[in-house]
């Protein structure tokens, strides 16, 4: 970028040396056609002083302005090639000069503090492809986390957070007693009761040849042969079933109140037993420390990870679509917000004061560290370079004035003499 940027200069600076070397040949013509003629007319005296301090002015101005990146025609005149000479002193004041004026706190304050970052930020991504550009960079970023992590960490962080919150926070015996509350408030356990009561009546039916079986097995073969093993079969599966349909038709049915007694003396000691409390710990503490629990939460992670990996690669990712939809949210609420956008203001002021401070010893040691790296000959040419063309006009200043002193000088001589 750089060369691309000098590339352009370069021919008016061409044009520039050769103007002013040009100026200076043009002295000397004239100095020499001067001398020949200068008893011709007491004016080709002025013209012979002019041209004569101005190849001084010129040849002075040429060596100033060469020794300072050079040596002169290449001969190692004391004190010329000063930049050569003094690179690394450039480079170090250079990076001093960087850190002490535009690097300090009050300067970049100074610069930022009327810049509103929110609200630059948030047009920018009311932009439809400016987030989906975004998101489009952030999405494949996600599969490369889940690879930098290690997996059996990530299981075994999990199950001690999961340890951890659960023996610290949560008792078995009284979220067990909480949620039978819940499922006996209002009589909303009679609706279990009544599925129950369902299911025994298929099985019993299901069950009813095996029984008739086993009945016939256990009577003797003399009340077989009188049909008493079918008759007292018929008997026990008819109570059974008229009894299961009379508790299941009758909400008031002395079963269903003896569960409820039940359920409800259970609750109470759930509640309240220590003994309960105690073996509901226990019992959590062995479901935790169950290596099923830890195979359930690898392979839980390994499944979110794969998904996460999969969509990350589809052209239609809900991970890009989320993103996409979440930076559009955030741009909005920062429009919609005064108070977000201040505080993120304040935040990015104050991040941006914070890196710049911490790194301004870095950005000037940078600085000087590249400068030492560069060999003398480049930081001659690249300082050259960023002059530009007034180091060739100070060569043509020096012709002109030189010679406007030297007619100055002639022309006073003249009068005084």
């Amino acid at each position: 970028m750089e060369e691309e940027n000098q590339e352009p200069r370069r021919p008016r600076r061409v044009t520039i040396r050769h103007l002013a070397t040009g100026l200076l040949l043009a002295a000397v013509a004239l100095y020499v056609a001067a001398r020949f003629y200068e008893a011709v007319h007491p004016l080709v005296g002025f013209l012979r002083a002019f041209a004569e301090a101005a190849m001084v002015g010129a040849l002075a101005d040429w060596f100033a302005v060469t020794a300072l990146f050079r040596h002169p025609l290449g001969v190692p005149i004391p004190h010329t090639a000063v930049v050569q000479r003094n690179k690394d002193r450039v480079g170090d004041a250079l990076g001093r000069f960087v850190e002490q004026h535009f690097l300090t706190r009050e300067e970049i304050e100074a610069r930022i503090a009327g810049i509103d970052f929110a609200a630059l930020l948030a047009r920018w991504l009311a932009t439809p492809a400016n987030r989906a550009e975004v998101a489009g960079q952030l999405t494949p970023l996600v599969p490369r986390v889940l690879d930098a992590v290690d997996d059996e960490a990530v299981t075994r962080l999990a199950q001690a957070q999961l340890r951890d919150h659960l023996m610290r926070r949560i008792e078995v015996a009284p979220l067990v007693a909480g949620a039978l509350e819940m499922l006996t408030a209002e009589n909303r356990h009679q609706g279990f009761i009544d599925a129950l009561l369902k299911q025994a009546v298929e099985l019993l039916e299901e069950s009813e040849p095996e029984i008739r079986e086993r009945v016939r097995r256990r009577t003797s073969w003399l009340w077989r042969r009188f049909a008493v093993d079918r008759r007292v079969t018929h008997q026990i599966m008819t109570a059974a079933e008229e009894t299961l349909a009379e508790v299941g038709s009758n909400p008031s049915h002395a079963w269903r109140e003896g569960v409820d007694r039940a359920v409800r003396e259970f609750i109470e000691k759930l509640s309240t037993s220590d003994g309960f409390r105690e073996e509901g710990e226990r019992l959590k503490a062995r479901l935790l420390d169950d290596p099923v629990l830890a195979g359930t939460l690898a392979g839980l992670w390994g499944e979110i990870a794969r998904a996460v990996r999969d969509d990350s690669r589809d052209p239609a990712s809900r991970i890009r679509a989320g993103l996409d939809a979440g930076l559009g949210l955030a741009a909005q609420s920062l429009v919609d917000h005064p108070d977000l956008q201040r505080s993120v203001n304040v935040w990015l002021h104050k991040l941006i004061l914070e890196v710049i401070q911490a790194r301004r010893h870095e950005v000037a040691r940078l600085i000087s560290d590249t400068v030492r790296a560069w060999d003398a000959e480049t930081v001659a040419q690249r300082i050259e370079h960023a002059v530009g063309d007034d180091l060739q006009y100070i060569r043509i200043n020096g012709t002109v004035i030189g010679g406007l002193a030297g007619v100055t000088i002639h022309a006073v001589s003249q009068l005084v003499f």
